[in-house]
């Protein structure tokens, strides 16, 4: 995208802000993963918004999941990623109601309806060691660990919520 996608206008907002407001119903705490680099940003500007910084030396969305279970490891941890700019309460009910604590993680099947769609789910507590382990191993997939484990897969009641805007050309075709 060139710039962080989370301080994208949708919604007449950040979509930081606009993910906060969303996510406050469904959490005690709303935090925000960041890399080193965003939180000089926003200690910078001055924003308030409570983060955690990632702990680990890899590239990608698994560093922010092992960074919460580092926080606190006895939570689960409700992983919704900043690119999903079309995300409604709709999908955050459907995926609350759909949670099956007995399993790793209850995501969505994605948008191709094939595959776990990591960035939008929630993690249980009992997935930490495994999460970990394989990031000891090289292994920094979350869709892949998510396939090579026990995890509820939901359908996403209205599957257009879970696109992803990674690039100019995306956002500028959704029209917001």
């Amino acid at each position: 995208m060139g710039e962080d996608k989370s301080q994208l206008i949708y919604h007449g907002k950040s979509q930081r802000d606009h993910l906060t407001e969303l996510l406050r119903p469904y959490c005690n705490v709303v935090f925000w993963s960041v890399n080193t680099t965003q939180e000089m940003e926003l200690e910078t500007a001055g924003r308030l918004q409570l983060r955690i910084v990632d702990a680990f030396d890899i590239q990608g969305p698994l560093n922010g999941i092992l960074s919460a279970f580092k926080y606190d490891p006895e939570a689960a941890w409700f992983v919704v990623a900043c690119d999903m700019p079309l995300l409604t309460v709709k999908s955050l009910d459907a995926l609350v109601k759909g949670r099956n604590r007995e399993k790793m993680a209850t995501v969505f099947y994605d948008s191709d309806g094939k595959l776990p769609e990591p960035l939008l789910g929630i993690y249980e507590p009992a997935f930490r060691p495994i999460l970990h382990q394989a990031m000891l191993a090289g292994e920094y997939s979350p869709r892949q660990l998510l396939q090579k484990n026990d995890s509820q897969l939901l359908t996403a009641p209205d599957i257009r919520e879970l696109t992803n805007i990674n690039d100019p050309t995306a956002r500028e075709k959704l029209g917001l």
